[in-house]
């Protein structure tokens, strides 16, 4: 405790210190004014001040203590709110998926039946043109046949327009049913188009599943094959069709892949 410096030699500096900034004060405003002498500071008036200052420095402390606790209070209000605007959002997506999807699920059964009946129509036009083909063959067979028949003489008159009419009767019988079936093909495409930009904006999308690994989350194996040129659980056919809708599977589609060998 000796090493303690002396009181008045530390009062004595202070009261120079301040005597020397007052001076440098006036010095500074230009003012010509004689330092008015400063009462004497004792150390009870040092330890006043700084009591006091302690004092203002706890109130402080304490007003920044409630602040800080308000702004907790706040966080945490804060983070309800949020929590409840995100379980408000998750349902209102929740109730939006389920109005949506009675309209996902039209459009898939709708692209699935023109498909379908697009297929049925190339099918009925392939084996109509080829009965109207037989048949054609058939009555031109029966004309020659006819044809023969008739005396030399009536054969020589008669063979341009025999073959005229054989020529007329071929082509327009298969050219009728071919117009026809390609015009019904056509209104098909329109109608798939619009369909298909219409599943494009809705984010639709149909499963490509053919000679890809069968996916268990995205396809159900309905039959298993076996095939030694292909690995095993690679899909060889499809029976029906999945979708997905905005990445999440609407419809399963249904497969054949290849079994372990």
């Amino acid at each position: 405790m000796g090493n303690w410096p002396d009181h008045e030699a530390i009062l004595a500096r202070f009261r120079d210190w301040l005597d020397e900034a007052r001076s440098e004060s006036v010095s500074l405003d230009g003012v010509g004014l004689e330092p008015e002498p400063a009462d004497p500071i004792g150390f009870c008036q040092l330890v006043e001040q700084f009591t006091a200052l302690r004092q203002d420095v706890k109130l402080l402390a304490k007003a920044t203590r409630g602040t800080e606790e308000r702004n907790e209070a706040t966080l945490l209000s804060l983070g309800a709110a949020i929590e409840q605007f995100r379980a408000v959002q998750a349902k209102e997506e929740e109730a939006a998926d389920k109005a949506a999807r009675p309209l996902v699920e039209a459009f898939v059964e709708l692209e699935e039946s023109l498909v379908r009946g697009r297929r049925a129509i190339c099918q009925a036009r392939q084996r109509i043109l080829a009965d109207v083909s037989a048949g054609v063959t058939e009555a031109a067979r029966r004309l020659d046949d006819l044809y023969r028949t008739q005396p030399w003489w009536r054969r020589m008159l008669c063979r341009p327009w025999h073959n005229t009419a054989k020529a007329i009767y071929a082509g327009g019988t298969l050219d009728t049913y071919r117009n026809i079936f390609d015009a019904l093909l056509e209104g098909y495409d329109l109608i798939q188009d619009r369909t298909h930009r219409a599943m494009r904006q809705l984010s639709i999308a149909r499963m490509e599943c053919l000679d890809k690994p069968a996916d268990p989350n995205r396809m159900t194996v309905v039959e298993v094959v076996s095939d030694v040129t292909r690995r095993p659980g690679t899909v060889v056919e499809e029976i029906r069709p999945g979708y997905c809708w905005q990445g999440r599977v609407v419809r399963f589609a249904e497969v054949k892949a290849v079994g372990e060998q």
